[in-house]
């Protein structure tokens, strides 16, 4: 789920961040400057995460509310991502800014207090888009919050950036790196000797760090029916030896079956996201909160093999 207690490193930003959701003092507009691969996405959805929480605690999300859940689907009506998730690259169009800024945040929100903006790559942002958003920043509505990302900070026009509340990522350590790599499914060895070579960004480490073939034995198990044969062959992907550190100390099975079992969930989900938009939306939504609560049951420490077999169950009925 996102929240600030799940970002890796930059404790000092993400105390601060805390302290001031918690207190309801943080501005209106927040410029998070840091290089790519730092944890700019993962900082600014955690923070949308707080601000959107029903049941907010300690200035964090709570991880469980109906907001926390469709926060993490991608399904918050009163959050806004630019460019869309996986799109990162492009350049925000006017229309699209004003379409889905300017406009919506005359609106007033449709769930709790608040409206979350998060844009991605501000320095991108020039012209007739850049203008467009101004008209947010210099008279932000109530309860209307930007959160924007840029990987430089002087790149960014000068008439955004001092609208907006500077806040400098560092560069991720080695260990914080390897935390990073290992969360996302790489093996505790290979993710080591990854984070030393990283540079402070987790980008260009991922190379071959998926296995398409329990993530495909998930998808059959999503998309083309329940049965018996389609949730044993998930569940035969599973790693049945007991793997080992870097340090050659043997982990526990379970603990590397949550690990693969999580990231199996997270790219299902992912591309469930992009089903919102079609004529089967409802039903897309539905698996979702499935799969959603599938991911809580390996955080409660479920054994993995169970989570899937509920699963597949679950979908079926």
């Amino acid at each position: 789920m996102p929240s600030l207690s799940e970002v890796i490193g930059h404790d000092g930003p993400r105390r601060l961040l805390q302290r001031l959701v918690a207190r309801g003092r943080l501005p209106h507009a927040l410029l998070i400057d840091g290089m790519p691969g730092s944890g700019r996405r993962t900082l600014s959805r955690g923070l949308a995460g707080a601000l959107l929480c029903a049941s907010m605690v300690d200035g964090d999300a709570c991880g469980t509310c109906q907001s926390c859940i469709m926060v993490a689907a991608g399904t918050h009506p009163d959050l806004v991502e630019l460019p869309h998730d996986g799109d990162a690259a492009s350049d925000p169009s006017v229309d699209l800014v004003r379409d889905q800024v300017v406009a919506a945040a005359r609106e007033s929100p449709l769930i709790g207090p608040r409206r979350v903006f998060v844009l991605y790559g501000v320095e991108r942002l020039r012209g007739a888009a850049a203008n467009a958003l101004l008209k947010v920043l210099e008279e932000p509505p109530a309860g209307t919050h930007l959160v924007m990302t840029t990987a430089a900070a002087a790149g960014v026009l000068a008439t955004i950036r001092s609208r907006a509340q500077l806040l400098r990522l560092q560069p991720l350590g080695v260990a914080e790196l390897e935390r990073v790599l290992i969360r996302g499914g790489i093996a505790p060895g290979l993710a080591a000797a990854r984070a030393r070579s990283g540079g402070g960004s987790h980008r260009g480490l991922w190379r071959d760090a998926e296995d398409p073939a329990p993530i495909s034995a998930l998808r059959r198990l999503l998309e083309q029916g329940i049965d018996s044969g389609t949730v044993a062959d998930a569940v035969a992907h599973l790693p049945s030896r007991e793997p080992r550190n870097e340090d050659g100390v043997e982990r526990t099975l379970a603990a590397e079956q949550r690990l693969v079992c999580r990231r199996w969930l997270e790219q299902v989900l992912q591309s469930l996201r992009a089903d919102l938009r079609g004529a089967d939306a409802v039903r897309a939504a539905d698996r979702i909160e499935r799969v959603l609560a599938a991911i809580r049951d390996l955080q409660r420490n479920l054994q993995p093999r169970l989570v899937i077999e509920s699963l597949g169950l679950s979908l079926r009925n």
